[in-house]
């Protein structure tokens, strides 16, 4: 009897120690998974800033005025960004315009 005794307390000991590592290693999985998930979550904000800052230059690029102004200034890093977002539609015509005058020249 004592030696069953003996058997199933060291294999309680053996199986808590697994459950033990188990429950440590979880909390560390938790851990770097919610660094993951801020790591995404700034690159995703990010991505939206650079999306931004995209259309702003393609506004600037398709604008006809452009050409006299970074004339007139002499350098077109003077130039502010306005932070509003323009129509994405609207870009994306002026684009196709610009790109037309430039095919027919």
């Amino acid at each position: 009897m004592s030696g069953t005794l003996i058997a199933i307390i060291i294999l309680a000991a053996i199986i808590g120690g697994y459950l033990i590592d188990y429950q440590k290693n979880k909390l560390k999985w938790q851990s770097q998974n919610k660094q993951s998930d801020e790591q995404l979550d700034d690159i995703h904000k990010e991505l939206a800033l650079i999306t931004k800052r995209v259309e702003n230059l393609e506004a600037i690029i398709a604008d006809e005025s452009f050409g006299s102004v970074a004339a007139s200034t002499g350098n077109a890093a003077d130039i502010e960004l306005n932070d509003e977002v323009p129509i994405k539609k609207e870009n994306e015509k002026r684009v196709s315009e610009q790109a037309k005058k430039v095919k027919g020249d």
